[in-house]
């Protein structure tokens, strides 16, 4: 996360925010992939649409952390289901999936998400501005950039759980790397389509094999 945050308060800067601009980003955003994928489209002056399209499918897998956690926190007011919509987080959100499960009536749910959330946030905050403030100090030799994305990578791997899920992450990949001289990154929404359509196909392919299985 250290590597990626300055990376990203780098990338605001270089992008050609001011530093105020950029703490009110990493603030009030919150996203890094997200960030990260529509800051060369700023450089660019691509169309709006493009921009809104990117972060758009960026951040289409929170749609299924909102189902995952839905069960969990319903019966939690409003504030406190807000609050903790805005400090959701890849990797919290994993370790929180692989904890707990619906029903099974451990009360302290909330306070584990949001301890270890806020951790996060905290992290994400400090780093981000030391890339922002201290960004042109930091040597090119270090290669943050190599360093967030093998950071990537390992919260990537523990997730290629079944055949669907792999199958997808090889189909994004592979269209990532052959498309990525489309502009406007264009290749990252290709690869993300692919990735999601291979995985969903692999996935009612497996339901109709367990369908078709006779019983006994």
């Amino acid at each position: 996360m250290v590597p990626w945050g300055i990376v990203a308060g780098v990338a605001m800067v270089s992008a050609g925010s001011s530093q105020a601009q950029a703490v009110a980003m990493s603030l009030f955003v919150f996203a890094g992939s997200a960030q990260i994928a529509v800051l060369p489209l700023l450089i660019l002056k691509a169309p709006l649409w493009v921009m809104y399209a990117t972060v758009l499918v960026v951040n289409l897998r929170y749609v299924i952390y909102s189902a995952v956690l839905a069960p969990h926190f319903r019966q939690l007011s409003r504030s406190w289901r807000v609050l903790l919509s805005y400090i959701t987080v890849d990797g919290v959100f994993a370790l929180f999936a692989g904890r707990f499960r619906p029903g099974d009536g451990k009360r302290h749910k909330r306070w584990f998400f949001l301890g270890g959330s806020l951790l996060m946030w905290a992290g994400w905050q400090v780093s981000s501005w030391v890339g922002i403030f201290a960004g042109a100090l930091i040597p090119k030799s270090w290669s943050l950039e190599f360093a967030s994305t093998l950071g990537l990578v390992a919260l990537l791997i523990p997730l290629l759980y079944d055949r669907a899920v792999t199958w997808g992450a090889i189909a994004a990949g592979g269209v990532a790397l052959a498309t990525a001289g489309l502009p406007l990154n264009l290749g990252l929404l290709a690869a993300i389509v692919a990735g999601t359509a291979v995985g969903l196909a692999v996935s009612r392919f497996e339901r109709s094999e367990t369908s078709e299985k006779p019983e006994g």
